[in-house]
């Protein structure tokens, strides 16, 4: 397995789009519960990570529907309750419904997509591993370009890859904290347009 800067999916959400994800995440801030691994965080940062998994998992459905396959929410976002673990239900090529976890991060200082592949690892721990696991990376561009990017924008997002269940085999944690992560880079999951094989 291995995906290059051209297997990156951009996908184009519009102002409606992006307004159905801020008021999930707006919701969603004020219901969910911080995972005993996760720093405290403020509501601040609590509201702009919700609102990147809301426009992350968003794209991954439009896109997969896009190609014609079958997928959609897993989560009852006004439920006030935790949601499964994982975000979208698509379907094998027979029929059976499947989960899918989509994980979205973001980068300050790597705004390239080769180092980005080359860098991050896939942001899932073994208990958040599903049948597929798909990877949606944000990137800023603090630098004094023509276009500064400095804080989270569907400009910069693109869905990188994915993987299987079965795919990663071992685990350390992050830099500095206690919080799981999978010993994967980026540039070793499997490409979106490969997915599309084993989807009805």
């Amino acid at each position: 397995m291995s995906i290059s800067r051209y297997d990156f999916v951009i996908v184009d959400l519009d102002d409606d789009e992006i307004k159905i994800c801020l008021e999930n995440a707006q919701f969603l801030c004020s219901t969910i519960n911080d995972r005993p691994d996760l720093h405290l965080r403020s509501y601040m940062e609590r509201y702009i990570d919700i609102l990147m998994g809301e426009a992350a998992e968003y794209a991954v459905i439009k896109w997969l529907k896009s190609n014609g396959k079958y997928a959609v929410s897993a989560v009852d976002k006004k439920s006030g309750k935790p949601d499964l673990g994982h975000d979208i239900i698509v379907k094998k090529l027979n029929g059976d419904e499947i989960t899918c976890s989509v994980k979205s991060s973001l980068s300050a200082l790597k705004n390239t997509f080769d180092d980005i592949l080359d860098t991050f690892t896939i942001a899932t721990k073994m208990s958040e591993v599903r049948k597929i696991n798909v990877q949606v990376y944000y990137w800023l561009n603090l630098r004094g370009t023509a276009h500064r990017t400095t804080v989270p924008s569907t400009d910069n997002m693109a869905i990188v890859g994915w993987v299987g269940e079965n795919d990663i085999t071992s685990y350390s944690t992050y830099n500095g904290e206690i919080r799981q992560v999978a010993d994967m880079k980026l540039r070793n999951m499997r490409s979106m347009q490969s997915l599309l094989d084993y989807l009805q």
